[in-house]
């Protein structure tokens, strides 16, 4: 019988874990480490997609990257990220025609 044992690939390139690293969020060092091991790409050039204005957004414009937020479930303080001139998108699927129509601004 013939072995029909899919394997598949990692669909990334490699990961960046507090615990590994000894660092958390918010600390902008985590950030930085992610830059590193991505190839020590410019923060300017990198798009950081998170979930927490505190946690994600702050810390990653902090060291110079991009910054998206996602509401998935209508987070009442939204509102007041916005404020904050984030940019505040739905879901990646808003995350991808915006990219693809360059027409964000963050």
């Amino acid at each position: 019988m013939q072995n029909t044992d899919i394997r598949m690939e990692p669909s990334w390139d490699f990961g960046v874990f507090s615990g590994l690293e000894g660092v958390e969020k918010p600390s902008p060092r985590i950030y930085e480490i992610a830059l590193e091991k991505a190839g020590n790409i410019a923060p300017e050039e990198t798009l950081y997609i998170g979930d927490s204005f505190c946690k994600d957004n702050i810390p990653a414009k902090s060291v110079g990257m991009h910054a998206i937020l996602l509401d998935r479930f209508k987070t009442p303080d939204a509102q007041e990220w916005k404020k904050s001139s984030a940019v505040v998108l739905p879901d990646l699927v808003a995350v991808q025609v915006g990219v693809t129509s360059d027409k964000l601004n963050c």
